[in-house]
């Protein structure tokens, strides 16, 4: 019988190498040693990212409050049952909520449903899909992102149930 899904492992980043740290830190030196123009133009984009992020937070913290309040009682449990315990697998629905929650770009806990949409109302960005979160979830559930090409649901992943149902595609991946 296999594991209850309260019992997953949390997904655990992987460490960059150090030669890959060295060799980073080598680059941004010698831009700044030799381009040092790159500097100011790296620097007023910051600023901009940041004053943009500071006027913008509110608002999306009001957004994610008002999901709340309308969620009020909502749990995982609910999250859960939108889907066929029989078909999908249940590590891959709790592995799809939590990473979710800890995507959002909010410290709320915010109750999510199969129907929201993860760019209109979990407000992610695309690059946070494609290359943190479709990782964190491969690793926990045990699932691999080889041939996802194939994957009936590839492309079509615009809502968390979506997301769930694409990894319930994806094959186990190979113990190393």
């Amino acid at each position: 019988m296999k594991q209850a899904s309260r019992f997953m492992p949390k997904y655990e980043p992987k460490k960059a190498s150090k030669p890959v740290v060295f060799a980073f830190f080598a680059i941004a030196v010698a831009i700044v040693i030799y381009q040092p123009w790159y500097l100011l133009v790296i620097a007023g984009i910051a600023l901009v990212v940041i004053v943009w992020s500071a006027i913008d937070q509110p608002n999306v913290e009001r957004h994610f409050q008002n999901l709340c309040k309308e969620r009020s009682g909502s749990s995982i449990c609910e999250f859960a049952r939108e889907f066929d315990s029989k078909v999908v697998d249940t590590w891959i629905i709790r592995a799809v909520y939590e990473q979710l929650q800890a995507a959002l770009p909010t410290k709320q806990s915010v109750p999510i449903k199969a129907s929201d949409g993860l760019f209109d109302t979990l407000m992610l960005d695309e690059d946070d899909l494609d290359l943190e979160l479709i990782e964190e979830i491969a690793q926990r559930t045990g699932r691999s992102v080889e041939g996802y090409e194939s994957n009936p649901y590839y492309g079509k992943v615009t809502t968390a149930g979506n997301l769930v149902l694409f990894f319930n595609h994806q094959a186990r991946a190979n113990a190393t």
